[in-house]
């Protein structure tokens, strides 16, 4: 039967004033009908209430009230603080996941896999009240990004609970349409770090009504967002059993509940994250000495690998034979420095006109310069490079000094090529800030030489389309159309170290890896820390390197010549004020990074860690709806980054506006030994060369491999690490033993790796040298501690050790507790 308008709209009026005028902590829900649904519907609901840190004694009347909503809905409650339930297999039934004042590191890393896949199939989440206080110290940022926020804290002074006035900022959405515009109710009032900009808030707290709010004026305590593929639903309400009785509560969170729980569709699992198991290396070559770039055939039959000192060999992929395809003749080669033989390229028609390109440095035997970065063409007969065939497109001038040639050559879907180059700049003499030096001998020392230059080719991207006969031209769209601005070959101006490129065929978009500045710290003489930066480019411009750094931080314009520190650079038209200028004396406006992060974490990309810094990308992996992927869907369009130093590889996912809606590891059970080139190829594989830990030496852990995935692996348990096992024969206690197991793991989440070994000599020297020197003194692991955070010149030859000081205290000394407890290899 149906209602006249006019009193349907009476008896919702009397309902709105009943509940304005009811006792908040007095009114019980009134039961409602249980709803029916279509057989094909998901009917459970999980309502998780595991602990692993504080008890809220809510959680009782948080369950109960919960399941009451649910049953209201003629679904079934599933109530349990059991994590097994966490399985592809258990999820898949439930139309909505419940966290209930959960606290602490909950979920092992499989059944952190099984709610991720289960959000991600279409799974809806509730957050309430401390499950933002859940998972924050180990390490599964996709669960921050899901529930919106972290907790940070809470007031306790005169109480941890008060009363405070509560608004809706959305009145439209199902969990605040039949709440009053305001109203006050007692609970406690987290404040938040780490918001997500992809939430929309439903309810703010009104920090002058409470004692204590640290938040800020615009303090948000409820949120809803689409996240994942799937619905995340939050309210840093519900301490208190009182709040689980309050109407206006119970009306926010049913509705909370509806938005989560959708359609109740069954859950589709096709597009979701794989288990990582299933991924594995095959590697093609190993014992390379100092290999910096590769490139693939069309294809995929071959493969051609550049040496830094100057060999190129040619890989046979399906017999794994190898041969000298050239040896060039390098500037140095023989030098622990960057110049060499930097990068290859294979011509898009290489199957029908042989050709291939190289960068390398010479000797500039003119002597009108000190050396050379060539980009030349070259003819290959029988997989062996004729060198007689070079024909040169380009010979930049470089300075002798130490660093950033820069390092990649690829082309885009319209035969255009693009060459990275580096602003060849000593960064020693820069206060760890960008390079600017105006004194008469600060050639080196100057990037607005370079860089910040529009008439010179270093620290750029660089746009020709090359033809057959050694010549290019210049493709229109070019940064600078008039050569009296800046030479036409500019594509992206404002590079420090750009050593991996690569290009979105399906858009044309151009990504690339920019590695920073080492200063660890804000200078108010100088200005921002260091950041790499991984950049995406859809338009030419200008990049920022050496006024600015990250997402735009300007560096101040500082005086080296009269040594005052002064404005910063503006980002809308940075003054160059270099006296090697021979270009614009106002840069373009600068283009912001798209992710950024510096030795510390990274408080806005957490997933990427800390320690040292190598930004490289692979690229974007292919779209495809009528050709089999190597990999799974879950990855079409994604972006594939990766880190040197770091010695991880990550997936980042994007929104429309190119915000980051997460970032993943990939394939972390395959372990990576300093990843320095990579490729997606166009069947969806993943070509990694990987250069190793050990500075300027080869080694089996150079190699190049590609990265293949079994759907039908069978997929071994997961095993935990015995690290603390293995130490117990000493006869340590648990708690040392945990230690020491931790510091292990620390050495490679934060880039010890990079730079030392156990037992042997890399960089700097092994772990077990530094315990035979400190090891007796009267406290060694305190010397350690300190020597982490201060750096170190000179005790072990002429490599520094940079400050380290953006580890904690804690960090450093599991590290130390680590290098103390490292024994000689039984043939040492």
């Amino acid at each position: 039967m149906n209602i006249p308008r006019i009193l349907m709209a009476l008896l919702l009026t009397v309902s709105a004033v009943f509940v304005i005028s009811c006792s908040e902590s007095e009114v019980a829900v009134a039961a409602q009908p249980a709803e029916t649904h279509s057989p094909d519907q998901l009917q459970s609901v999980l309502i998780f209430s595991k602990t692993a840190g504080w008890v809220h004694d809510s959680i009782p009347e948080g369950v109960a009230a919960v399941t009451r909503l649910v049953e209201q809905k003629g679904l079934t409650a599933v109530a349990t603080d059991d994590a097994t339930i966490f399985t592809d297999e258990k999820l898949q039934d439930m139309a909505a996941v419940v966290f209930v004042n959960t606290t602490g590191d909950i979920l092992n890393n499989q059944q952190q896999l099984a709610m991720e896949r289960y959000i991600q199939a279409g799974g809806g989440f509730v957050g309430i009240h401390a499950a933002s206080d859940t998972e924050r110290d180990g390490g599964w940022h996709w669960y921050q990004r899901l529930v919106g926020a972290e907790f940070k804290s809470h007031p306790g002074d005169p109480s941890n609970v008060q009363n405070a006035k509560v608004k809706v900022v959305a009145s439209d959405h199902v969990s605040t349409q039949g709440l009053p515009r305001e109203f006050t109710i007692a609970d406690e009032w987290y404040d938040f770090t780490k918001l997500s900009d992809l939430r929309h808030d439903l309810l703010v707290v009104d920090e002058r009504t409470y004692q204590g709010g640290t938040h800020g004026a615009y303090h948000p305590i409820a949120w809803y967002h689409d996240f994942d593929g799937g619905r995340s639903f939050y309210t840093g309400l519900g301490h208190t059993k009182q709040t689980f009785k309050n109407n206006w509560f119970v009306e926010h969170l049913s509705g909370g509940l509806e938005y989560a729980l959708a359609e109740r569709a069954p859950l589709d699992y096709s597009a979701a994250k794989p288990d990582p198991r299933r991924f594995s290396r095959n590697t093609l070559i190993e014992g390379l000495n100092e290999p910096v770039s590769f490139d693939v055939t069309a294809d995929f039959s071959g493969a051609m690998i550049a040496e830094r000192q100057g060999k190129l060999f040619w890989i046979d992929v399906a017999s794994k034979k190898t041969h000298t395809m050239a040896e060039f003749d390098v500037f140095a080669p023989a030098k622990k420095i960057e110049f060499g033989l930097i990068a290859i390229a294979f011509d898009p028609n290489f199957s029908s006109n042989q050709l291939i390109y190289a960068m390398y440095n010479l000797a500039d035997d003119s002597g009108e310069h000190e050396l050379l970065q060539r980009v030349a063409q070259f003819t290959v007969n029988d997989k062996t490079v004729d060198m007689a065939s070079e024909k040169v497109l380009l010979d930049i001038p470089n300075d002798n000094t130490c660093c950033h040639t820069g390092g990649n050559l690829e082309f885009d879907r319209n035969g255009n090529l693009f060459i990275a180059l580096g602003d060849n700049s000593n960064p020693f003499e820069s206060n760890d800030s960008g390079p600017m030096n105006n004194k008469p001998d600060g050639t080196y020392h100057d990037a607005l030489r370079s860089s910040g230059n529009s008439q010179d080719l270093r620290g750029k991207i660089l746009r020709i389309h090359p033809d057959q006969n050694g010549g290019y031209s210049i493709p229109k769209g070019n940064l600078f159309a008039s050569a009296e601005r800046g030479r036409p070959e500019i594509y992206v101006m404002g590079t420090r170290n750009p050593y991996t490129i690569a290009v979105d065929d399906s858009t044309g978009d151009l990504y690339y890896g920019d590695i920073g500045p080492d200063a660890k710290e804000d200078s108010e003489e100088f200005g921002p820390r260091g950041y790499d930066e991984i950049n995406k480019v859809t338009e030419p411009g200008f990049f920022g390197w050496p006024t600015m750094v990250a997402n735009n931080k300007p560096y101040r314009m500082y005086d080296y010549q009269a040594g005052e520190t002064g404005k910063f650079f503006d980002p809308l038209g940075a003054k160059n004020f270099s006296p090697r200028n021979t270009g614009l004396k106002v840069l373009p406006p600068a283009q912001p990074a798209l992710i950024w992060y510096p030795y510390a974490g990274s408080e806005r990309f957490p997933e990427l860690g800390q320690g040292g810094r190598n930004a490289l990308v692979a690229g974007v992996y292919p779209q495809s709806t009528d050709t089999e992927l190597a990999y799974p869907a879950y990855y079409q369009n994604k972006l594939f980054i990766g880190d040197f130093m770091r010695s991880w590889i990550k997936v980042v996912t994007l929104d429309d506006y190119d915000n980051v809606v997460k970032i993943d590891s990939f394939a972390p059970s395959v372990k990576f030994a300093g990843p320095l080139d990579m490729k997606l190829t166009k069947d969806g594989r993943l070509w990694v060369l990987e250069y190793g830990t050990q500075w300027w030496a080869g080694g089996n852990e150079a190699k190049l491999s590609y990265i293949e995935y079994d759907p039908d692996a069978v997929l071994a348990a997961p095993v935990a690490d015995d690290s603390a096992g293995k130490l117990a024969a000493g006869g340590l206690g648990h708690e040392a033993q945990l230690e020491i197991a931790q510091g292990k793991d620390l050495t490679q989440t934060t880039s010890c790796v990079a730079c030392h070994k156990e037992n042997a000599a890399s960089v700097g020297p092994s772990f077990l040298q530094i315990k035979q020197k400190y090891g007796t003194l009267e406290d060694p692991k305190a010397y350690i501690v300190n020597t982490i955070a201060q750096g170190s010149r000179g005790k072990w030859g002429e490599h520094v050790m940079p400050a380290h000081s953006f580890l904690d205290e804690s960090t450093r000394g599991k590290i130390a507790s680590y290098i103390l407890s490292v024994t000689a290899e039984p043939n040492e």
